[in-house]
């Protein structure tokens, strides 16, 4: 690709701002780009933008020295030199599209599977990835617990990644024979342009309940970036929507009449899905249901996954499965085998000293409650809930996760989540606040700390849900990861608690 293309592509997106340097090198080569000095290979343009904290338009200097040929710039920047330098309005929105050109489109060659929502991500779009596998296809998942890129995996750091990584990552899928990619799709990812360029054959809504506004002004705006997932859709793509949410619901009719949408939900009198669910069971074996299509019963579903809202996980997949047209009885076999993901709703019965434990993601207040309520289903005596709050995220959701923890857990330790750049007793504090009732419960900002008190006040019969950080193996301060995972904690303490004993 010739640097009059980059031009070009920028100049038709309406992202062209300015030209400096480059009228000597438009037939300049440009075969990558990079956002990170240290990703910079022969060729490149180093894309600059201003993050929250850091802007990195500071590195031209580094950038030109590692060999970076041209930048794509926000501002103009006094620098030495006739490299050339495009500036352009939202250098993310143009890391997305030079991503993109450069590398082919790849998304027009694969079947596309994108998942928004507040809760539920990782289990539709890792379900997706699990049953296109069982199948028999190649592919790749991109999501919060890790990516998987056909035969080669790597821990997530973020829901979705930078828009030059979910390129890199479509081509090397094309490249190793894959044929789709399924992704979770954040807020965060939408209002960053990170797919910006990409297109979707199928776009799953989950549910839209209080997150993220830290980052979004208000939910309003959060609901609306998380639509605007719908207007990526290729041509023939379908929107599968969750008829039982609210917010969901209220926005379905300003969406274009040209997009496809089907929905799904429980099955009920007045309002009926395209895709529902009716005669639910749900217990320590998992979840079962009866499978509607179109109002007309299909089969009887079962999934060894605990907790009824994985019928609301199950339902899409479902729906995604038949549009694409597999045998749905072939599909509910695979489905029998699922054993759901790391970090959601894990269950340990009868350990230690004859407990329950549970560890689960679960870090909003629409996740918490869905994980007490179904822990409330499994106790045989009490709940003792360990949770914290994440730091520089929506503080308006703290004290409503403490309310919940005082009206469905039976004992509630406050303790750190992963505290950020802000100071863990202050949020721990801003959790208290929401506390209601005479529920005990105790504030231990140590969070290895707080998982060791629980085991240590449980009681034969009494069930530990250990929420928020679920499959994470590390606690992010500011400028620091300590190692640290729920799970591991745990099951060392309960070690020591059996040797005592003994």
């Amino acid at each position: 690709m010739l640097l009059k293309d980059v031009i070009g592509v920028l100049k038709e997106k309406n992202l062209l701002v300015n030209l400096f340097n480059t009228e000597e090198n438009l037939d300049l080569n440009i075969e990558n780009c990079s956002i990170h000095t240290k990703d910079i290979k022969a060729d490149s343009l180093f894309i600059c933008r201003k993050g929250y904290k850091f802007d990195s338009h500071a590195l031209i200097p580094e950038a030109s020295k590692d060999g970076a040929v041209g930048f794509i710039v926000e501002r103009p920047v006094d620098f030495d030199s006739h490299k050339p330098m495009i500036q352009v309005t939202d250098s993310r929105y143009a890391e997305s599209v030079i991503a993109a050109t450069l590398h082919g489109n790849p998304h027009e060659q694969l079947k596309m599977f994108s998942v928004t929502g507040t809760n539920g991500k990782t289990t539709v779009s890792t379900l997706i990835h699990y049953l296109l596998s069982r199948i028999g296809l190649k592919g790749s998942l991109m999501g919060t617990v890790e990516n998987i890129i056909v035969d080669r995996s790597y821990d997530s750091y973020n829901t979705t990644p930078s828009a030059l990584e979910i390129v890199e990552n479509a081509k090397e899928t094309i490249m190793k024979k894959g044929t789709f990619l399924s992704m979770e799709v954040s807020s965060h990812a939408l209002a960053m342009k990170r797919v910006e360029s990409m297109r979707f054959d199928y776009a799953i809504m989950t549910n839209i309940t209080q997150d993220h506004l830290d980052f979004h002004s208000d939910m309003e705006e959060y609901i609306n970036t998380k639509f605007h997932l719908i207007e990526l859709l290729k041509s023939s793509g379908t929107a599968i929507l969750n008829l039982d949410d609210k917010r969901i619901r209220n926005m379905i009719q300003d969406i274009p009449i040209d997009k496809k949408i089907c929905t799904y939900g429980m099955k009920k009198e007045d309002c009926i899905p395209d895709y529902s669910a009716d005669n639910v069971i749900s217990d320590i074996n998992g979840i079962e249901f009866d499978f509607y299509i179109k109002n007309k019963k299909v089969k009887r579903i079962k999934v060894p996954v605990i907790g009824d809202f994985n019928v609301y996980n199950v339902l899409p997949v479902l729906a995604t499965m038949d549009l694409e047209g597999y045998n749905l009885n072939h599909i509910s076999k695979y489905l029998q085998s699922f054993r759901g993901v790391p970090g959601r709703f894990e269950l340990y019965s009868h350990i230690g000293n004859d407990i329950d434990l549970v560890v689960d993601f679960a870090h909003t207040p629409d996740a918490l409650e869905k994980v007490l309520k179904n822990a409330k289903t499994l106790k045989r005596s009490r709940i003792i809930a360990v949770f914290g709050a994440g730091g520089d995220s929506d503080k308006k959701k703290r004290p409503l996760m403490g309310k919940i923890a005082s009206e469905l857990a039976d004992v509630v330790i406050i303790t750190s989540d992963n505290p950020k750049s802000e100071n863990p007793f202050e949020i721990i504090k801003e959790i208290e606040a929401g506390m209601e009732n005479d529920t005990p419960y105790l504030l231990v900002e140590d969070r290895k700390l707080a998982i060791e008190t629980a085991l240590n006040l449980s009681n034969k019969g009494d069930l530990v849900v250990l929420a928020g950080k679920g499959h994470e193996k590390y606690q992010y301060y500011e400028h620091t990861f300590f190692p640290l995972n729920d799970r591991n904690i745990a099951f060392q303490m309960i070690r020591t608690l059996k040797h005592h004993a003994s």
